[in-house]
Order: structure tokens, then sequence, then C-alpha cells
């Protein structure tokens, strides 16, 4: 239709007529194109804010995870203490069944998963340009880089506890006493007081101990610093989520 009515502008020499056709075109062109930009400038927008929701699910997730963990090796380092405190004295005055309890811990490790998926979506698919915030950009990818630290420290522990712990255990305690409730293993009659006692004042006792205290608070320390991060994360997710409201 326009061209048309600028061939036949063109044909009368209404030069005006036709200045104003090509003009009528280069405004429709423009806003076309404006009308694309903004669709996709929204598009972009609803996509951001259904990943800053999903990393806040992540986060919410790893921080749970690491606060239960966090617990669980403070646990094990105070059982740890407990140890060496009743090794040191000439009688210890804690029952059987309490150092027993105590010594579980020495088979304990837990595992700390991080929920990762949002985040390699975003890396792996090159969405990761749609965050506009680059100082999130740079926590999230300072947060993961970090969990290598978290991993090397756990699998220095899993080689302790298989290499140290579990062979002292064998040859030293009994297995089943120190296995938690649950593992499916049947314990002895609680009247058996087990090899505890005459492990107790050994010095090779204290020196296991001691070095599942020092391997669980290196992990505790090295978790506490993870949640640190995560909490920074997670409030700069709230916040850049609240900033698109």
């Amino acid at each position: 239709m326009i061209l048309r009515s600028v061939m036949r502008h063109v044909r009368d020499q209404n030069w005006f007529a036709v200045g104003l056709d090509f003009l009528i075109v280069i405004v429709g062109v423009f806003i076309g194109i404006q009308v694309a930009n903004w669709n996709e400038a929204r598009v972009e927008i609803q996509r951001e804010a259904i990943y800053l929701a999903a990393l806040r699910e992540d986060f919410n997730q790893i921080i749970a995870e690491l606060e239960a963990d966090v617990r669980a090796y403070e646990t094990t380092a105070n059982a740890m203490t407990f140890l060496v405190g009743q090794s040191q004295k000439q009688s210890p005055d804690a029952s059987v069944a309490t150092l027993n309890e105590a010594a579980e811990q020495l088979i304990k490790m837990e595992s700390t998963p991080i929920v990762a998926d949002t985040y390699s979506n975003l890396t792996g698919s090159g969405d990761l340009s749609i965050i506009k915030s680059q100082a999130l950009k740079n926590e999230l990818a300072s947060f993961y880089s970090y969990t290598a630290v978290i991993q090397l420290v756990a699998n220095t522990h899993e080689l302790q506890l298989v290499n140290i712990f579990q062979p002292y255990i064998i040859e030293n305690l009994d297995y089943a006493v120190l296995l938690e409730d649950g593992r499916g293993v049947p314990r002895p009659p609680a009247s058996v007081p087990g090899e505890i006692l005459a492990a107790l004042s050994t010095q090779e006792f204290r020196n296991v101990v001691s070095i599942k205290w020092d391997i669980t608070t290196d992990i505790r320390d090295v978790l506490l610093y993870a949640l640190e991060r995560a909490r920074g994360v997670e409030a700069r997710l709230v916040q850049e989520s609240g900033d698109q409201s």
C-alpha cells in the first residue's frame, strides 16, 4: 500500500508527499524495532526473575545444609574434647555408655552437598549475562569456587576415616557398640563394657581422638566460612529480587 502510494506520488512529482511517505516508513520501522526491543527486554527481565527465585531457593537449601553440618561437626568436636578429658583422669567419671556414645563420633562423617543446579544452568547455557548485577555474579562465582575447598577438606577426612579411625576401632574397640542406632547391626547387651575403658588411658587413643578433633574443627571452620558467604549471596539475591519489584 505504501509502495503504491510512493509510486503514485513520484509519477505526480509530488515530492513532499514522497518525503512524507518515506518518513512514515522510517517511523514505522523505528517503532517496530523499539517494540521488539521492549518485548525482548521484558522477556529477559522475566527470565532473570525466574533465575533469581531459583537461586534463592538453592541458597535456602545450601544454608540449611551448612548450618546442620556445622552443628554436627561441633557435636563431634565436643565429644572428642570430652574423651581427651576423660582419658587424662586417673579414673573416668563418665559411664561406659556415655564414653561409647562419645566414641561413636570417631566414625561420624557428614556429607555436605552444595546445590548448584541453577548456577550450572546459568553458566552452562550462557544465560549468566541475563543477571544484570555484576556484584551478584562475582559473589556467586566466588562462593561456588570455594566449594572446592569444602570438597578437599572432606576428602581428607574420608581418607583419615578409612586409614586411621576405622582401623583403630576394629583393632581396639567394639565396632558394633559404636555404630549408631538404625544401622541394622545388633548392638551387644548394655551390660557388656566393651574395650573403651582399656583403650581410654592409652596414648594411641588420645592421638586418634586428637586427630579426629583436628580434622573436625578444620571442616567446621571451612563450613562456617562457606556459611557466611552463602548468607551474603542470599542477602544479595533478596536485594536484587526487591529491585525488580
